[in-house]
């Protein structure tokens, strides 16, 4: 018994002493390290978190479905047509690009659904205030 109290004690100790440790190297009164241009690393990261191009489980479904096929260009491709769309004003627009179509809203940079060239034919697009040819 009194050798589980040891080691109770010994890790209440342990914990105690990485808690002052990590109460030392907190940055004190909100300080945050910047960086050049003023914005702190976390703000930057978040940034650009924000930025990358996600695709809904609705898009994944389709794109597996329709069996269509994005190389790391056409998703560079889709990821520049968002920041046209965005610079434009679009929330959510319709980016046609080699043999498939894509909603996207702009604003989250998240791919709504995808469809592919036969599914184009005689469809009508709603919800869109804006499209993308690329």
């Amino acid at each position: 018994m009194s050798d589980a109290i040891n080691r109770y004690q010994m890790n209440n100790a342990m914990i105690r002493n990485l808690e002052q440790l990590n109460n030392q190297i907190k940055p004190q009164n909100g300080f945050k390290p910047k960086t050049a241009e003023g914005a702190s690393f976390q703000d930057l990261l978040n940034q650009q978190m924000d930025r990358q191009l996600s695709f809904s489980r609705h898009a994944v479904q389709r794109t597996e479905q329709r069996n269509i096929q994005l190389s790391s260009n056409d998703l560079e491709r889709l990821e520049n047509a968002c920041d046209k769309a965005e610079k434009k004003g679009i929330k959510e627009a319709l980016v046609v690009m080699n043999d498939a179509a894509f909603i996207v809203n702009a604003a989250s940079r998240t791919v709504i659904t995808a469809l592919d060239k036969n599914e184009m034919k005689d469809n009508v697009f709603t919800n869109i205030d804006g499209a993308l040819f690329i």
